[in-house]
């Protein structure tokens, strides 16, 4: 045979890389600031550092990563003004994610993300906070896969990766985390029975996408002020700016 079928052992092994970083990321398991290199990261994987650095070059072009100067990278450190200006991106994209979601979702979704809030309970109840915040990203992206814009979705994809580390690990600061955690599973039962309706409300209803952040354009058509969530993280130097404040305002 001389077909060239290329090395897929190889590209293989990168996209595995890329995938097993990008989880850790998303669940949380690297921390905001957080220094990585690539000779460590190599040993943990069990790979070479030739597929560890390209993963990690991809995920700076993502912003989810920073590389400094002495060539290691870092988990891109989350500020006040990028919390905001993430939620704002995020309200105006997601909303307009769940807008067409809700227009073209199938019963057999809305089975679905009714399996994935009761998880997301059962997580809440056995006081397994990884578990719950496991069940609220697949609710997210299981109701967003339906609005069937792939490109959008993309999109959605880059921003949670960005906010995954700090999201991800902010409720580990609240002294009693279960009420912020159970108002998740509240305001996913109002998205189910929005899904169920048919045609999201023009005036106030929850927001995937904000969740109790106030819209700053009209593309999302949900909005709810009424969960908790978690503050952006504080600026430097700021009053009571410590490792172990937080405090509960909307779920995000």
């Amino acid at each position: 045979m001389t077909a060239d079928l290329g090395q897929i052992e190889s590209v293989t092994i990168q996209l595995q890389v890329y995938n097993r970083l990008r989880e850790a990321l998303f669940t949380g398991k690297l921390l905001p600031g957080e220094s990585l290199t690539i000779r460590n990261l190599a040993a943990m994987l069990g790979t070479s550092p030739m597929p560890v650095r390209e993963a990690l070059q991809r995920l700076v072009a993502e912003h989810a990563l920073t590389q400094l100067p002495n060539r290691t990278f870092c988990v891109t450190p989350f500020t006040a003004a990028m919390f905001r200006e993430l939620m704002r991106v995020r309200m105006a994209v997601e909303g307009l994610a769940a807008n067409q979601a809700v227009r073209r979702i199938t019963p057999e979704t809305i089975a679905r993300l009714r399996e994935i809030n009761l998880e997301m309970k059962a997580g809440v109840e056995e006081g397994v906070p990884t578990a719950v915040m496991t069940a609220n990203r697949a609710f997210h992206f299981t109701l967003y896969e339906s609005a069937e814009m792939p490109q959008l979705l993309d999109i959605i994809n880059g921003l949670w990766l960005r906010a995954g580390p700090y999201l991800m690990n902010a409720h580990r600061k609240l002294d009693n985390p279960t009420p912020f955690l159970r108002a998740g599973t509240l305001f996913h039962e109002r998205i189910i029975a929005a899904c169920e309706r048919g045609t999201p409300r023009r005036r106030p209803a929850p927001s995937p996408a904000t969740s109790g952040i106030r819209p700053a354009t009209s593309a999302g058509t949900w909005m709810s002020s009424t969960r908790p969530r978690l503050r952006p993280p504080p600026r430097r130097g700021a009053a009571g700016a410590g490792p172990n404040r937080a405090r509960a305002e909307p779920w995000t």
